[in-house]
This record gives C-alpha cells, sequence and structure tokens, in this order.
C-alpha cells in the first residue's frame, strides 16, 4: 500500500461504495468487492511466501529432452512462474490486482488458467497447499477490513518531501517448512510509516462499542476516542 498508492485508493472506493461507514466488512461482502479478492490473488503472485518448492520424482521421467531419474528433488521456481510475462504480461514486477479484472471490473473466473487460482504460489499436483481456502478467506477478510479502517502512507521529512521506499530492499528466505517455522520479514529501518487509522475505545458494553464503530473509518474524527495502533 506505501509503494502502490493507487491501488490502496482503488480499493479504499470499493469498500466505501460497498460497506459504507457503519459497519465492518464481512464474508456476506464477498462477491461484491472483486478488486479486494484480486488483491489476495496478486499479493500471493507478487511476493509469494515459498518461492521456491522442492518435489522428489515417483519414476523416471522426460521432460523436454532431459532425463529425469526417479528420486531426483525437483525445484520449482515459483517466484520466476510468477513473473512469467507470456501469462501476466509485462508489467510482473508491479502490484497490479487489475491484472485479474475483466473489462467490467469482475474477477475473471480461471484466469490464467491456473487451476483458477491465479498463481503458482500453493503448489500444484497431488501436494497442492491444503489449507489454501482458508489462506485465501483469511487474507480477504484482513486486507478488506485493515483497509476499511485506514489510510497507510509514507511520512515526509522536515521538508515536507515524502520519504523515500524500496520494495526490494529486504530479503526473504521464505518459508522453512521442515522446521514448521515462518521467518519474520522486515521493512528496511529508514523507512518509516504513518496510518491514519480509527479503533474502537475499550468501553463497558456492546452499545458505547456500537456507538464508537464509526471511530474506526478513516477520516472520521473520533471525538478524543484515537487510540495508537501499533501493527
Amino acid at each position: 500500500m506505501l509503494a502502490y498508492p493507487e491501488t490502496q485508493a482503488r480499493a479504499h472506493a470499493e469498500l466505501d461504495a460497498v460497506i459504507g461507514r457503519t459497519r465492518l466488512p464481512t464474508f456476506a461482502d464477498y462477491q461484491h468487492l472483486p478488486y479486494i479478492r484480486a488483491m489476495v490473488k496478486e499479493v500471493l503472485r507478487w511476493r509469494p511466501i515459498t518461492p521456491i518448492v522442492a518435489h522428489r520424482s515417483t519414476e523416471d521421467d522426460w521432460y523436454e529432452g532431459m532425463f529425469i531419474p526417479k528420486g531426483t528433488l525437483c525445484l520449482a521456481n515459483l517466484w520466476g512462474m510468477g513473473r512469467d510475462p507470456e501469462i501476466f504480461g509485462k508489467n510482473t514486477g508491479d502490484f497490479d490486482p487489475a491484472r485479474y479484472l475483466d473489462a467490467s471490473g469482475c474477477v475473471v473466473p480461471g484466469v490464467f488458467d491456473l487451476k483458477k487460482e491465479g498463481h503458482f504460489t500453493y503448489g500444484f499436483g497431488s501436494r497442492i497447499c491444503v489449507g489454501r481456502h482458508m489462506a485465501d478467506n483469511s487474507l480477504f477478510m484482513n486486507i478488506a477490513i485493515l483497509l476499511w479502517a485506514m489510510k497507510i502512507e509514507r511520512k515526509r521529512d522536515a521538508s515536507g518531501w515524502i520519504r523515500p521506499l524500496d520494495v526490494d530492499g529486504w530479503v526473504d528466505v521464505g518459508l522453512v517448512a521442515l522446521a514448521c517455522f515462518i521467518t519474520n520479514h522486515r521493512v528496511g529501518a529508514n523507512t518509516s510509516v504513518s496510518a491514519d487509522v480509527r479503533s474502537l475505545s475499550r468501553s463497558s458494553s456492546l452499545h458505547d462499542s456500537r456507538m464508537l464503530l464509526r471511530c474506526l473509518h478513516r477520516n472520521v474524527s473520533c471525538g478524543g476516542h484515537e487510540r495508537e495502533v501499533i501493527l
């Protein structure tokens, strides 16, 4: 969202049109938020959590004239596959959810014909990720609620200039599956983030929480109920 503010603006517009300011997004809104759904697909293609996955051949095989003996460890470069210009277009290095939408703004069914996922991040074949549906649903709801509630932007320096951002200035060692450990990805030390965000203050009743719901929405004054949110 920091690197592509126009993407955030389009998501905000969709959320405002469909959800409004009186309630939070729910799964009932899924079909009516095609751009948010496209963002889920695009973030998985653009920055796959497993850039490379390993499979072992169960029998002798041939591929484009190359003999692959049984038991060979084969590494699939998901990062490279997700950046194939013949499939995803020339701007594969950019975060562009619109690549998954048709001219009317709807998610194209089976776009790119990649088992209807639209990317290779979940793997393929009999070893495809069994948690992919939960991952998609979690990403959808997290993105929808976060962007409904806040506007994420870069801070400015003392001179008023927006501070630079290097989206490639980090190291991703991926998912270490055997150790069941997910590494932390850090934004560069020179990058600062500001978020225009409203959060529910601690209230003694559900009624009070509902009254403060409007304070969650970006660009809405909370009447003194603003609280710092740590992401």
